[in-house]
Order: structure tokens, then C-alpha cells, then sequence
């Protein structure tokens, strides 16, 4: 089915061939609404090209990956297709991106260890340098003399007894009592991007400003990223999509379109 699509695509229309899959099927476009979500109204522009009735071109590509694997169809030239017809193929000039943006997760920490590691190690020969540096100048100056300090006598107050001798009890310290929160390392972390099933949305992915991937996720997809230093994503349709943290779901704020914005320092 999926090369029988193809080959309609150079001759027919998408609408023709989206509609002549649908009655072939034997399906009414009440049936695809309740199997794909979609309404009947957006489905029913589709086949009729009615392309001013849709919505942005994100969604419309959302949605003939599910109507096209409802149908059994191939969903790549439909959306080649619509982008002839719509006139996009032509107005937007997209960037080709490199086969591998970001290094798979098993290798992406072994040129950032090894540069780290020099890093640290120019780091420490530096500080060692500046504090030898720093001892040789101190040692050679004599130090100024420290002024006499006045002792004071401590003045007792015969009415309160117990406040000064041997038997007062000594003053609490201050620094005891106070909680000194503890600063959590930041660094490195694992983004992961999922859709909901029987959902579509559009994603750009910028990780360690790289883009990591652009275009649309069909229902049930994931990726995952390792992010060194931080990453962006602007998101189509929110409602569809779940984002991770290491494991933590992050919320998304809102916009139009969204933009959630990750930073290894926080």
C-alpha cells in the first residue's frame, strides 16, 4: 500500500487520493473522525483541498500522519505532496541537518570528559603557580606589629548573680543553630521528548545550540538527548507532548508557540 500511495502521488491530487482510500475502505468520514480524532470537518477539507479552512501547516502535517496510517497509506509523499500544493516546498527553504546532530548518549561524554580533564589540570597547574608566587612575596615582607589590645574587666552586677564568674553559663553560638542549605551539583543531563499516542505535534530540539531535530512526531514516538550545557524546544501542540529531566516530567509554559528553555546551571 504504502508504493501504491507513492505512485498516486505524481498524478492525483492528495485529496483524490485520500478520499478514494477512504471509499475503498468502505469507511465514512464519521468513522475516521471516531478512529483518528480528528474531526470530520478538517478531514473532509483535506480531501476537498480546502487548505484555507485548516489550520498552521504543523498541524495539517499531524494530521495526514494519522489519517495516512488509518488509511494504510504512506505518509511521506502525502506530506510531499501537500507541500507542492500548498505552495510551502517553495517558500521555505529548510536547512539540511547533518545525520547525527548530537552524539548517541554512550559516546557523548568522552570528548567533553577528556577536555575536562585538561581543563582541570591547566586549572590546578595555574593555582599552584599563583600561590607559590603569592608565598614568596609574603615571606620576604616582615610583617607589621599587631597593636596592643586593652583587656577589659568585666563589670558584675551584684543584683543579677550567675552572669559572669565561673559558674555563668556560657553563650550559645549562633553559628550552631543555623541551617546551612546544601548547593546541589549542577551539570549534564538527559532530555527526553515523548507524544501521545493517536496525537501528532511538530518539535524543534536546539541541544547545546545544535539543532538536534525539526519536524513532526507521530503518536506513541520518544527521543532522547544528552544536554551538556542546555537545550530549547518549541513545541506545537503542547497538549500532545510530555517532557523529561532526567526522569522528571518538566512543565511547559505557554505561548504560541510554546518554549521551554533547559539550562544545565539551573
Amino acid at each position: 500500500m504504502p508504493g501504491k500511495a507513492r505512485g498516486k502521488a505524481v498524478s492525483e491530487s492528495l485529496g483524490r487520493i485520500l478520499e478514494k482510500a477512504r471509499r475503498d475502505r468502505g469507511t465514512t468520514l464519521a468513522e475516521a473522525e471516531a478512529d483518528t480524532r480528528i474531526r470530520a470537518r478538517l478531514l473532509e477539507a483535506l480531501e476537498k483541498g480546502q487548505y484555507e479552512s485548516l489550520p498552521s501547516p504543523a498541524y495539517v502535517k499531524g494530521y495526514l500522519i494519522s489519517y495516512a496510517k488509518f488509511l494504510d497509506l504512506d505518509p511521506a509523499p502525502l506530506i510531499e505532496l501537500y507541500e507542492r500544493e500548498t505552495g510551502l516546498a517553495e517558500s521555505i527553504e529548510r536547512p539540511r541537518l547533518p545525520d547525527q546532530v548530537v552524539p548517541p548518549r554512550g559516546q557523548s561524554n568522552h570528548l567533553p570528559l577528556r577536555m575536562g580533564l585538561v581543563v582541570v589540570g591547566l586549572i590546578a597547574a595555574v593555582g599552584l603557580v599563583a600561590w607559590g608566587v603569592t608565598s614568596a612575596l609574603r615571606s620576604t615582607e616582615e610583617p607589621p606589629p599587631i597593636p596592643p589590645v586593652a583587656e577589659e574587666t568585666p563589670t558584675v552586677d551584684p543584683a543579677e548573680p550567675g552572669t559572669t564568674g565561673p559558674g555563668a553559663p556560657e553563650p550559645p553560638d549562633p553559628a550552631e543553630d543555623e541551617d546551612v542549605p546544601e548547593e546541589e551539583d549542577a551539570g549534564p543531563f538527559a532530555l527526553r521528548v515523548e507524544i501521545a499516542p493517536d496525537s501528532a505535534s511538530w518539535i524543534r530540539v536546539t541541544v547545546d545550540d545544535l539543532i538536534a531535530y525539526e519536524g513532526t512526531m507521530a503518536g506513541g514516538q520518544s527521543q532522547e538527548w544528552q544536554v551538556a550545557e542546555g537545550a530549547t524546544l518549541r513545541i506545537g501542540r503542547p497538549s500532545a507532548v510530555t517532557v523529561y529531566r532526567d526522569g522528571q516530567q518538566v512543565e511547559i509554559p505557554a505561548g504560541d508557540p510554546p518554549t521551554l528553555e533547559l539550562s544545565a546551571d539551573e
